[in-house]
């Protein structure tokens, strides 16, 4: 769904709240997936201005870089950050490191770099030490035992890993950061192969090496080690996103990029992740274990199914989709699922038990046919017993590929199905303390738009350094390509051109403008500010602000965004 904002804000706002089926006051979000933007990032219906000012375009662009296995030729064997052998890929020993590099050509001009991701097939095992190297920088969680205790190494330029047992030259410089770790124990299920996808710029703590940095020579050096093997094979090379935006007055030259796969067994957290219960009485996985069933029961978790870093929602295939859990079911009792606000339910269920939280219930006779047979195949007689639940198959891949793109996948079971086990609550999941329950598993396949950079050393993305405003000048700056990008559960950027230098500013809040950004007021062509501290799952109202050197301000239309779940 494309809009074009450049009429009346209030007459356009109406009339989406209206089209999404929003209130303008609360920010209620439907559930499925309304379009690859909220709005255009171009001007006018097609990009191209009537008035001969044609400015370009800010455009997102990819860039995916596939790695080499190998020495780094530079490094002596003992200036690699772990004591174990080096070894390539698909190569399961314990107790070893993987060299691998990314080569690359980056932009010289008209590019700004907003993020990129490290994308390795990799795992980790129930011992919780595993570390990474990126470009010098060591993070992770480590002992000492497994590092390389060379203290002349002067590869290993920043120490930023966990470690309780490091003396000496081996005691990790401050801020430590286990990240890399973290992330794996809260989202992936260890001792199998998952698709990692990590944020190169959370790798690199405290602004010591910045992501600039790391990106911008054409070559980031990875280093894995103590048991986390990188798998490769056809679709499943490691792989680095590079992603930002360029300016361009003309459609970009683009390629479709090879297509890509990922695979991800997740393990669960408890409760949900917008802040309101999809049913009554909902407990956790772990509390319908420990807590007698009585009255109505609702068992409520979700997952972190991040998909690949790709610019469009309808460029990923969804191939397997199911939750894997152990349950109990009462016979003769009704039972309904809730996922990510789209409900399903056996005749006779009690809907009046659902929260604003269900936003729809899905009537499709397919579907509820599906959701009977699985919910039958369940003996009724309040003992555990082992389920498989496909979500392809009672939702179909279209349905279940917009309810992921949410960012959050929130599952609530009710009624006749009243135990979900869990082995742990997921506040006490830490370094070697599993947390065994209910698994999503989720793989597909993926390709994207590979678009080159125009050359312009004039960007404003290269140098921008404005011209002085002309003195008398009354013409309020151009504002144009308003966009919002990264968008996360809690924060998103604003980006925009101006023809002038002018300042910067952005108001925004759900249902109205209400909050506005500290102002810049460094005079700028090119403009970017990140909204944080955002509310998960709500329709954002935005509105960007330049003013000249001479004080002429211009507002732009109000636009709208949805956080992810």
């Amino acid at each position: 769904m494309f809009l074009n904002w450049r009429t009346n804000a209030a007459v356009v706002l109406a009339a989406l709240a209206m089209a999404l089926g929003i209130s303008l006051g609360c920010g209620k979000a439907k559930p499925l997936f309304t379009g690859e933007y909220l709005g255009p990032a171009e001007i006018g219906d097609d990009g191209s201005r009537t008035d001969g000012a044609n400015l370009g375009n800010l455009y997102e662009v990819v860039q995916i870089i596939t790695a080499t296995a190998g020495d780094f030729p530079e490094f002596a064997t003992n200036e690699y950050p772990f004591a174990g052998a080096r070894i390539g890929f698909n190569n399961t020993q314990t107790d070893r490191q993987v060299p691998f590099t990314f080569s690359y050509s980056y932009p010289p001009n008209n590019f700004k770099l907003n993020e990129a991701h490290l994308v390795i097939d990799t795992q980790r095992d129930t011992s919780d030490t595993e570390g990474i190297m990126v470009d010098g920088v060591f993070t992770g969680r480590v002992s000492q035992g497994i590092l390389n205790t060379n203290p002349a190494n002067t590869k290993v330029e920043f120490r930023r890993y966990l470690c309780s047992d490091c003396t000496g030259a081996m005691v990790p410089d401050v801020p430590e950061n286990a990240y890399y770790l973290d992330w794996s124990l809260s989202h992936y299920k260890a001792n199998i192969p998952n698709t990692f996808d990590l944020n190169v710029a959370d790798l690199l703590p405290d602004g010591t090496k910045t992501l600039v940095d790391v990106i911008n020579d054409g070559k980031v050096q990875v280093v894995t080690g103590d048991d986390s093997p990188i798998f490769s094979g056809t679709g499943y090379e490691p792989k680095l996103f590079i992603k930002g935006v360029t300016i361009s007055k003309n459609p970009l030259s683009c390629t479709t990029s090879p297509t890509y796969q990922f695979r991800n067994v997740y393990v669960h957290n408890d409760g949900n992740s917008i802040g309101q219960d999809a049913f009554n009485n909902a407990v956790t996985p772990k509390q319908s274990v420990d807590n007698a069933p009585g009255g109505f029961r609702s068992v409520e978790f979700y997952y972190d199914p991040r998909l690949p870093s790709v610019a469009a929602v309808k460029d990923i295939t969804i191939t397997a989709a199911s939750l894997s859990m152990t349950v109990k079911r009462k016979s003769g009792d009704p039972a309904a699922i809730v996922v990510n606000g789209m409900g399903v339910a056996q005749a006779g269920f009690d809907r009046n038990q659902a929260t604003v939280a269900v936003e729809t219930w899905n009537d499709d006779a397919s579907t509820n046919t599906y959701w009977d047979t699985f919910v039958q195949s369940i003996t009724g007689n309040e003992t555990n017993q082992a389920a498989t639940l496909d979500l392809l198959a009672m939702f179909g891949a279209g349905t279940v590929r917009e309810l992921i793109a949410q960012g959050k996948l929130n599952v609530a079971f009710a009624g006749g199905i009243h135990t979900v086990q869990a082995s742990n609550d997921t506040s006490a999941r830490t370094y070697g303390v599993s947390v065994n329950g209910p698994e999503f598993t989720l793989n597909g396949t993926y390709f994207t738009q590979i678009c080159a950079v125009p050359n312009d050393p004039n960007s404003p993305l290269s140098d921008d350094n404005p011209d002085p405003p002309g003195v008398g000048d009354e013409t309020s700056p151009l504002i144009t390509s308003v966009q919002a990008i990264n968008i996360t559960s809690n924060s998103a950027t604003i980006q925009w051109l101006t023809d002038e230098g002018a300042d910067t500013q952005v108001g925004y809040g759900i249902g109205e403008i209400t909050n506005f950004t500290p102002l810049d007021a460094t005079l700028k062509t090119f403009h970017s500010v990140e909204l944080t501290g955002l509310q998960p799952y709500k329709y954002y109202y935005y509105e960007v602000r330049s003013k000249d050197g001479n004080g002429n301000l211009t507002t732009y239309a109000t636009k709208v965004f949805r956080t992810l779940r």
